[in-house]
């Protein structure tokens, strides 16, 4: 379980499919702070949660499943391309955003961008079964970081970032048409009916 809130950007070194298998290898540049992880870890990448399979001491490498790829963008990604990295929550301190699981419900697109000053509005527009979940001001995990929703329409909503968030996550790589891994809250899925 994480929390939304991306502890670090990595970058994309490596993503090819496995021989024999439609599993592919990702590997990310591994975050100097990050000193004793393992294999066997979870880390949310861009909002999924993958389990450590490789680490070394420049990288950390993620075998990732077909559903995953068909759920998320992650099969998309390329070399080079930044993604937001977070360790799974420690049960000792303040948890703050919210409770994020790492299984992506699907992805949407940005529309439209508007910067006023540093800070920047993102209008996203996502299927109708992720729709149905928006709630204004209730909460939402985009690649992996954990926002506040603005004004919903019809499969869309509107995300409004400040400074810290751009310069500490990748959705200031955003652009219109850009893919985002979206998972819906939890007490939106429980107090949402069928």
């Amino acid at each position: 379980m994480f929390s939304g809130i991306v502890e670090t950007i990595s970058v994309v070194l490596l993503l090819r499919p496995k021989p024999r298998s439609r599993v592919l290898e990702m590997t990310v540049r591994r975050p100097l702070q990050w000193k004793k992880i393992k294999k066997g870890a979870s880390v949310c990448v861009n909002g999924v949660c993958l389990t450590v399979t490789k680490v070394s001491p420049k990288s950390i490498g993620f075998d990732v499943v077909s559903e995953t790829i068909r759920r998320s963008g992650l099969g998309r990604l390329q070399k080079g391309d930044r993604v937001n990295l977070e360790r799974a929550l420690e049960w000792k301190g303040r948890v703050e955003g919210h409770f994020v699981l790492g299984h992506t419900d699907g992805t949407g697109k940005v529309k439209k961008i508007i910067t006023k000053t540093k800070e920047k509005s993102f209008l996203i527009a996502c299927s109708a079964a992720l729709g149905k979940y928006l709630a204004e001001k209730g909460s939402i995990a985009v690649n992996g970081v954990s926002l506040t929703l603005g004004k919903i329409t019809k499969n869309t909503f509107w995300l409004h970032c400040i400074p810290y968030t751009l310069a500490h996550t990748n959705l200031s790589d955003l652009r219109v048409g850009s893919e985002v891994n979206i998972e819906m809250d939890l007490l939106a899925r429980l107090r949402t009916p069928e």
